[in-house]
């Protein structure tokens, strides 16, 4: 009887160290992965969407007024919200498998936002799948001591219809299910991008 309860206990943690092996290859070909812009989707700023715009002169005349009352206020906060939608690329043959990450987005080398997104992701070796991180912070608080000008600038080139492309760094660090606890992955994976109009 022992013996058998001591086989059943050897099997069993070997299945869990197996598991836990294979939970570690698949969160390790995550950062084997190629990452790309795809698209940015439900933008919005101060609850405006601003989304197929080509430059500002081409918004509803009340949003372009709303936007300006809301840049000109000293008081008050300036929401930007949106999707970021990024390409995953798995070249290997092993499964890549995310169970949630950690961000940190950067706007023209300003730390805008960090947080984290609890959500699955399977990407089959050789297979392609997107990944969409919804973000969501208060530009005003955030720019904190610049100008007005400067803050609607980056709020409208980061848009595309400003005059100048906006330079965007995502940083992701994914996390690793081991058991039933999340574990981050020891570096974060730079994507760097640009938009324009």
């Amino acid at each position: 009887m022992m013996k058998k309860i001591i086989a059943l206990t050897g099997i069993a943690v070997l299945m869990f160290s197996c598991n836990i092996a294979q939970q570690v290859l698949e969160t390790y070909q995550l950062t084997q992965c190629k990452y790309d812009y795809n698209s940015i989707s439900g933008l919005t700023l101060a609850g405006i969407n601003l989304q197929g715009s080509t430059n500002s002169s081409a918004l509803n005349p009340l949003h372009l007024a709303a936007l300006t009352t809301a840049f000109s206020s000293k008081d008050g906060s300036l929401p930007l919200s949106f999707t970021l939608n990024l390409d995953v690329a798995n070249p290997g043959i092993q499964t890549a498998l995310l169970n949630g990450l950690e961000y940190v987005l950067e706007i023209d080398s300003r730390e805008m936002t960090a947080g984290s997104l609890e959500q699955k992701l399977q990407i089959d070796g050789g297979k392609k799948a997107v990944l969409p991180i919804k973000m969501s912070f208060d530009l005003k608080k955030t720019l904190s001591g610049e100008s007005l000008e400067s803050i609607k600038n980056l709020a409208f080139n980061f848009a595309g219809i400003g005059n100048k492309p906006s330079n965007v760094t995502v940083r992701l660090k994914p996390n690793m299910m081991i058991g039933n606890h999340l574990i981050p992955s020891p570096s974060y994976i730079p994507i760097t991008f640009q938009i324009k109009k």
